[in-house]
């Protein structure tokens, strides 16, 4: 049975099954999941459409969540009342509607996935039954979007997913809608409903027209349809063009009705064929005899019209291939830039006023070897440090992935040795984002070869198989104490209480009484893969900084630690050596009592770190400190550390990793080196020669060899670390006494 008979079925059986009441009350509106999942601003909103008053006391939320009116409270004419899940804060965060009618607490959470909320009067009659989802046909907006569900006509069955609209979307990401007013998809009578729409999505090796069927039905009969569409251009010539082209103006097409009759019917236009890489955008009017109109998809959807691609070109390459066009203005970054110098004094500070809650951008992936080629419309483009954060629309991802970091720093090297570090981490089994590499296009123009990290938010939660319910905090060096390093990246109403409470348990219980809270409050396992495989990189920067934090739910929540920003690993540190020959970071390193040490002669010359003693020694982080000199962890951490060095760590484990980067990065050397102008020189030292434009052809092949040298040395160095950093690691496994 499909999901749209189902829902059919489902609501005629509610509007049969409710018993009229005298008194009419409707649920009006929901906000059942606002932006940055802040549950405490859930809302459910009731409406007397009537021309009579009704006491409230006695009606109830019996379904979903739990509230009960249990004093008088007079519900106007036309009026509204909103039942909150924190009265406070929907006060603090919605200050128009009069606070009279604002009620609260409600008992529960609305589920983001949907559910059944049933309103029942003072005889425990349910009179009210919606039953919402976050998928098609239910609007998309309202899960997390900013939006609310609102409901377009009182009178009409709420079960009904064509009743309801998404309010309008702010122009920056917060808990919007209309709560205590009339809602902005109010009609005094339904427009037409699209019941299905049929389209070729896929593109096809050579631009074809496209036919577009779409199924209306209005009980007052279907006037007309009308098709609008527009064309933009994706991937452009060969001219470095840095801004996108802007829209042409929308053409409207008239279509045809081929079967039905006056209340349902299908309606086909066909659509010429467009050049090679170019967006097709397009969305529909269809009007009723009544006057009604609808535009479809509803203009405050997340994604305001369909898409699709007119054709792409063939792939064989190693990697994907990725077009990131940004059809609106560029976003500007939504979050603080800190540039620091050595001693962490911040030295410039910009923020903006906040995130879009709608993007205008296009993301079309090509996958290698096949015709798999996907388009994510409507999407996020932000610029960040060193390349540019995407984020898709939660129905649509990549992968399982929701927010992508596409990437690359001012060192090539980077782009290899951060992938390679995340793969090493998936071999131990740790919780690690999705990484790789695309050649990238941004606005039509070729920018070669970036590396991909999967953001760790909810979405990834969900795909390792974790409770996106949980706390997630990044930690940030630079923010001095323990709380302002570890910045919240939801549940912002819970704070910081869970992660203070841990840190002093771990360092004020003493002796063997500490493991036994170790073992209560961490997935053990999950840190001790991540300790032994920071130390098989040197991922020296790892143990104080540069980690996800997780907290499961729940009064008993157990933390994990997700490995981040691996870039600076495998030999490589602020000041290393060029040829990247540091094998030696000490199995002590990142544990309390760990001591920075330099010769005498080093500190004479002013060698010394930030944190004193060498150049790559950090002080023991918050959980790596007391988490690594326990006696038991560190017991386990040592033999999990000694099992990788045997199994996975050793140059027949490894080489296939990174022969596989080196074949696979090795045509994208000399393309980027060929195609891409203004690429930075690496290091001190390294050879200044630069791509340049294809007309100056001994320059492109001195740029080009210099490039391949370069990678090359950086895969040869991988190897040399594998092999030195082992045999390193195993003798100082072996010198080492059990504590």
């Amino acid at each position: 049975m499909s999901r749209l008979l189902r829902t059919t079925l489902t609501a005629l059986a509610l509007a049969l099954s409710l018993v009229p009441a005298s008194a009419q009350v409707v649920i009006n509106e929901i906000m059942y999941h606002p932006p940055d999942d802040r549950e405490e601003l859930q809302w459910i909103e009731l409406h007397n459409p009537g021309s009579q008053p009704v006491n409230l006391a006695g009606w109830a939320l019996v379904k979903g969540v739990r509230f009960t009116f249990t004093n008088a409270l007079s519900l106007p004419p036309h009026g509204f009342v909103v039942i909150t899940r924190d009265r406070g804060a929907f006060i603090t965060h919605y200050p128009t509607p009069t606070p009279a009618l604002v009620v609260g607490d409600f008992a529960g959470q609305l589920s983001h996935g949907g559910e059944r909320i049933e309103l029942a009067n003072p005889q425990k009659t349910v009179v009210d039954a919606v039953e919402y989802d976050d998928e098609p046909p239910w609007p998309t907006s309202p899960d997390g979007m900013s939006s609310s569900l609102e409901r377009r006509l009182p009178s009409a069955p709420a079960v009904d997913a064509s009743h309801w609209a998404p309010s309008p979307l702010p122009p920056t990401e917060g808990a919007a809608g209309t709560p205590g007013q009339s809602n902005a998809a109010f009609t005094t009578n339904l427009p037409p409903v699209l019941r299905s729409l049929r389209f070729t999505a896929t593109p096809t090796a050579s631009p074809q027209p496209t036919e577009i069927v779409a199924d209306l039905s209005d009980p007052d009969g279907i006037e007309r349809c009308t098709l609008f569409y527009r064309v933009l251009p994706l991937r452009g010539p060969s001219d470095d063009r840095r801004t996108p082209p802007p829209s042409v103006e929308e053409i409207a097409v008239a279509m045809s009705r081929t079967s039905g009759n006056a209340q349902q019917g299908t309606f086909t236009a066909t659509l010429p064929a467009q050049p090679e890489g170019h967006l097709v955008r397009f969305r529909l009017e269809a009007s009723d005899r009544a006057g009604s109109h609808a535009l479809l998809p509803h203009p405050h959807d997340a994604r305001p019209t369909w898409s699709f691609l007119s054709s792409a070109p063939p792939h064989s390459g190693a990697i994907p291939h990725a077009w990131l066009t940004q059809h609106g203005p560029a976003e500007r970054p939504g979050q603080s830039i800190r540039n620091m110098d050595w001693s962490g004094r911040r030295s410039r500070r910009a923020t903006t006023a906040g995130e879009p809650s709608r993007g205008d951008a296009t993301l079309v992936y090509i996958t290698p070897g096949s015709a798999d080629v996907r388009l994510f419309d409507h999407i996020r483009i932000t610029p960040r440090q060193a390349g540019w954060k995407v984020r898709l629309q939660k129905d649509q991802l990549l992968d399982g992935m929701s927010t992508i970091n596409v990437l690359f720093e001012y060192q090539p090297r980077f782009v290899l040795s951060e992938h390679l570090a995340f793969e090493t981490y998936r071999l131990a089994g740790v919780p690690t984002p999705l990484s790789g590499h695309w050649r990238t296009w941004y606005n039509g123009r070729p920018v070669g070869y970036h590396l991909f990290v999967e953001q760790p938010n909810s979405s990834f939660l969900r795909r390792v198989q974790r409770d996106p319910d949980g706390d997630l905090f990044k930690l940030i060096w630079y923010g001095g104490d323990l709380i302002g390093q570890h910045e919240k990246k939801n549940n912002p109403e819970s704070g910081h209480a869970q992660l203070v409470e841990t840190v002093e348990a771990l360092n004020q219980t003493p002796g063997a009484k500490r493991w036994t809270e170790i073992e209560r409050r961490f997935r053990v396992a999950e840190f001790v893969n991540y300790y032994a495989v920071s130390m098989l990189i040197q991922n020296w920067d790892g143990f104080f900084n540069n980690y996800f934090l997780y907290r499961s739910p729940g009064s008993d929540g157990t933390w994990e630690i997700i490995p981040w920003d691996e870039d600076k690993t495998w030999g490589d540190y602020d000041g290393a050596s060029s040829q990247y020959d540091w094998y030696s970071m000490p199995l002590t390193y990142g544990m309390a009592g760990d001591k920075p040490k330099m010769k005498l002669s080093e500190r004479f010359r002013g060698q010394t770190g930030p944190h004193g003693g060498q150049m790559w020694w950090r002080q023991p982080g918050w959980f790596s400190g007391p988490l690594l000199a326990d006696p038991e962890f560190r017991k386990r951490f040592k033999t999990r550390l000694k099992e990788l060095l045997e199994s996975e760590f050793t140059p027949a484990k490894m080489e296939p990793l990174i022969a596989r980067l080196e074949r696979d990065l090795e045509p994208e050397i000399r393309y980027r080196a060929e195609t891409v102008t203004g690429e930075r020189r690496e290091e001190p030292g390294a050879d200044q020669a630069s791509p340049s434009t294809s007309n100056d052809a001994p320059r492109n092949t001195a740029a080009t060899a210099n490039a391949m040298a370069r990678f090359h040395r950086h895969i040869d160095s991988f190897r040399r670390q594998v092999q030195n950093r082992r045999e390193f690691l195993l003798q100082e496994l072996a010198n080492e006494r059990t504590p």
